[in-house]
């Protein structure tokens, strides 16, 4: 994308490395980077003003997400030069991208202006539309920064007790698999997380002992090892395929998240337990 003015072009075009996230507290800063360029007769020490407004595009509808803002004027230098955007972007908003990426590349649009600073002839002014494309795994590097991107935030203790560390790590990557819209396969990690639980939680025994009393009996641990002897039923469905019944499973997205946050959940608790 190249602006036009009078004896020369200021091009823009997306970096190599495109972005980074700055956590905060409910609102994080994204900054957006750019390779700028210059040719044509350009007049010493040009300066532009660059400004913008970012939106979600390519994501099924476009949706407006913030102002860009540049933090100082910018030559069209024939050498190139590094141009920065900061963004401002709440939780509610990172959340709806990535439900409605469902683990594509991000694709954004940038409606920018560029002002001619200092002109004879008043403040020359040009626009553009860019199109900025995050690839998943450049998005989901950024979003582990930031810690919202599992959707899921369950602190689990990584010990030295056999399963457990490894369990951990399973739900690692059971997020990395949502987020790249594997969901069948993050319900597969979330069924090996259940493996660590269960035999610490005497799980089967306390199920089959449960199933020979009334609901309203059962005791809590026995409530306990119904919850996770059903979730491991349940999940046992993604990695299996018997004929007739798992087959025919399907996973969404929100499947995948509460099946990881159930896991999640069941492991944390291990924390008490010897």
């Amino acid at each position: 994308m190249a602006f036009q003015f009078d004896d020369y072009l200021l091009s823009i075009k997306p970096a190599r490395h495109a972005l980074t996230l700055l956590p905060g507290w409910g609102v994080h800063r994204l900054t957006l980077f750019f390779e700028t360029g210059g040719t044509g007769n350009i007049p010493v020490q040009q300066a532009h003003q660059v400004s913008g407004e970012l939106w979600a595009d390519g994501l099924g509808n476009s949706g407006y997400l913030g102002q860009m803002v540049q933090r100082w004027p910018i030559e069209a230098h024939p050498e190139g030069r590094l141009l920065s955007f900061d963004v401002t972007l709440t939780d509610a908003q990172i959340m709806g991208l990535e439900k409605a990426r469902q683990g594509r590349e991000l694709e954004l649009r940038a409606n920018l202006t560029a002002v001619q600073l200092g002109a004879v002839d008043g403040w020359p002014g040009r626009e553009h539309q860019l199109t900025i494309r995050i690839s998943p795994e450049e998005w989901a590097k950024a979003l582990d920064g930031l810690n919202a991107g599992a959707f899921i935030d369950v602190l689990v203790p990584i010990t030295d007790i056999d399963g457990r560390a490894l369990a951990a790590q399973r739900l690692r990557e059971a997020k990395v698999l949502i987020r790249n819209g594997d969901y069948e396969g993050a319900v597969g990690k979330a069924r090996s997380v259940l493996d660590a639980v269960r035999p610490a939680c005497n799980t089967e025994a306390l199920y089959t002992q449960a199933l020979s009393k009334k609901a309203r009996d059962r005791t809590q641990d026995e409530r306990w090892a119904m919850l996770a002897q059903s979730a491991y039923a349940l999940f046992s469905g993604a990695p299996h395929d018997d004929e007739g019944t798992t087959e025919h499973f399907t996973w969404t997205r929100a499947d995948a998240i509460a099946a990881v946050a159930t896991a999640a959940g069941l492991l944390a608790r291990l924390e008490d337990l010897p």
